[in-house]
């Protein structure tokens, strides 16, 4: 039975079924959730929720007392949370992630290094792709060192190399995208807290994770419809392609060729090219997968529109009840934010600005640019706030709130030209 109260009358050990907002909307990733410590409570007050649906037959009713019965703990990792005790069949995760990553340099320092290894790795991606396709032997050296310059950055600050991952070329897809799944692996690899050795190995398989598909026939990799069957089981053969490269490739590691192998194989067991599942997949492959596949849907392709940043994030969340590892799941969204730095967004204001910061602690409020007062004029000077701001001291209340993500073309904002004044 669905029941409405006030906030004021939950308590823990309810389970809240809806709350008649969009989930972008309140600070939990599903509208379902079980209240089980004061910090929900208080998350839900801090974004100034005040009536909401309780489900009685999964949860304490308002009359029943704190000892009451309650339902079986709920088996989703919202990212708003700490971290939660792993679920069944999830990977145990190597270091204590309730510690804060500390930045060791500010993103608006780090975002010129962050650029240069940024282009090294595209020119190391498309001569190895050249490379292949001419039926030539690849050299790792060359890989590692990009690798590594990647890992530096990052390390140094875990936003400012992924930011580069907004900028697609459709023309360039394959080193591009091969290119951005490697900076979205490393960076989620950051967040887990992998050693730079693991870092290495996941790094180089990334990158490379797509060399096969070289060999696949260009009428069918560039098809701009769907698929026939024959032609998809062809298509499919690109991760055993792969790992034939690096194979013959010295240098590598056995857990960077379990990358590119296994970048397709989903947790649920639905994937291939040997329908593995769960800790059967590489630690690493797992990883990938979800940076491959968060890459892939927010790019144009020759056969569907992108999804916008946010779009894609709620898909990844989507997927992972199903697909990934649900705490990397979890924990790449945390790295990249609800709204990824680059989105364009309206606030409750009616102002309109660029995400140009994510605050990985509260992913729902990030830093802004502000580029335009609403829908119909712009800001004489952008203005960058922090949605973290209180409407006045001491307030409960924010001052600003995200209402909706935007396309930056319906109000004519070119987003490369404000983000680049972040690193001035």
């Amino acid at each position: 039975m669905l029941k409405k109260i006030l906030i004021g009358e939950l308590t823990l050990g309810m389970v809240v079924e809806k709350m008649d907002r969009s989930w972008l909307e309140h600070p939990f990733l599903t509208n379902r959730k079980k209240i089980t410590t004061q910090a929900h409570i208080e998350r839900l007050r801090e974004y100034n929720i005040t009536e909401l649906y309780i489900n009685t037959d999964m949860g304490l009713d308002v009359d029943a007392g704190p000892d009451g019965p309650g339902p079986e703990p709920d088996p989703m990792i919202e990212v708003a949370d700490t971290l939660a005790p792993t679920p069944d069949g999830a990977s145990p995760l190597p270091v204590n992630l309730a510690a804060p990553l500390k930045e060791e340099i500010p993103f608006h320092v780090e975002i010129e290094a962050a650029k240069v290894a940024q282009k090294e790795a595209h020119t190391v991606v498309n001569e190895v792709l050249h490379n292949v396709r001419m039926g030539k032997s690849i050299e790792s050296g060359k890989a590692v060192k990009a690798v590594n310059h990647m890992i530096d950055s990052i390390f140094r600050n875990m936003d400012a190399l992924s930011s580069l991952t907004r900028i697609k070329g459709y023309d360039e897809y394959t080193f591009v995208h091969s290119v951005n799944v490697c900076v979205l692996s490393l960076t989620l690899g950051r967040q887990l807290g992998l050693d730079r050795e693991e870092l290495q190995s996941l790094g180089i398989g990334a990158m490379l994770h797509d060399a096969g598909k070289m060999k696949v026939p260009p009428a069918i990799l560039n098809k701009p419809g769907k698929l026939t069957d024959v032609e998809f089981a062809e298509m499919k053969k690109h991760a055993l392609y792969s790992a034939e490269v690096l194979e013959r490739t010295e240098g590598i590691t056995d857990e960077a060729k379990a990358v590119a192998m296994q970048h397709h194989e989903r947790f649920g067991g639905t994937g291939y090219p040997d329908g593995l599942k769960g800790e059967a997949i590489s630690r690493c492959a797992q990883i990938a997968a979800i940076a491959d596949t968060y890459d892939a849907m927010t790019t144009t392709r020759v056969y569907s529109r992108p999804m916008t940043p946010p779009e894609g994030i709620r898909r990844i969340f989507e997927l992972s009840k199903t697909d990934f590892n649900p705490v990397f799941a979890q924990r790449f969204i945390q790295c990249l934010g609800i709204y990824p730095i680059g989105t364009t967004v309206q606030l409750d204001t009616s102002e309109i600005g660029i995400v140009v910061s994510v605050n990985h602690d509260k992913v729902l409020r990030p830093k802004v640019m502000l580029v335009c007062k609403d829908e119909r004029r712009r800001m004489p000077v952008p203005i960058e706030v922090d949605l973290t701001d209180p409407a006045a001291p001491d307030s409960p209340k924010f001052r600003r709130t995200i209402a909706r993500p935007v396309d930056p073309a319906q109000f004519a904002i070119e987003v490369d030209l404000y983000l680049p004044k972040v690193a001035l």
